[in-house]
């Protein structure tokens, strides 16, 4: 390359047919502008996506305590129905069971 070709190119850049003349430190602001913009827009959407997580997160945590509630009442309700009175009462109302007398009793010991 001769010295003419070496200022044409040095002085300016050729990008499809546009020429744009940048001195290297004007080139290196622009890239940091840039950079520090994409930072920028990279910090808002962590917090917002951040902030929506948490969101979620604390309705499902609502969710889950209504659950666990739900959950601690049916087994409450489980045992009542489940009691020995209850099961006893049922037998004899519907079923017309009885307790057999002490005579039908027969103890087998294995």
């Amino acid at each position: 390359m001769n010295a003419v070709a070496r200022v044409a190119v040095a002085e300016s850049t050729f990008v499809r047919g546009i020429s744009l003349n940048f001195v290297l430190p004007e080139l290196k602001i622009l890239v940091l502008i840039f950079l520090l913009l994409a930072s920028a827009l990279g910090v808002v959407y962590i917090k917002d996506l951040n902030r929506r997580l948490f969101i979620t997160h604390h309705k499902l945590q609502a969710q889950g305590e209504q659950l666990q509630s739900d959950s601690n009442k049916l087994l409450l309700e489980q045992s009542a129905w489940g009691a020995q009175a209850r099961v006893q009462m049922v037998a004899q109302g519907k079923l017309q069971m009885q307790i057999p007398p002490s005579t039908d009793v027969m103890m087998i010991k294995v």
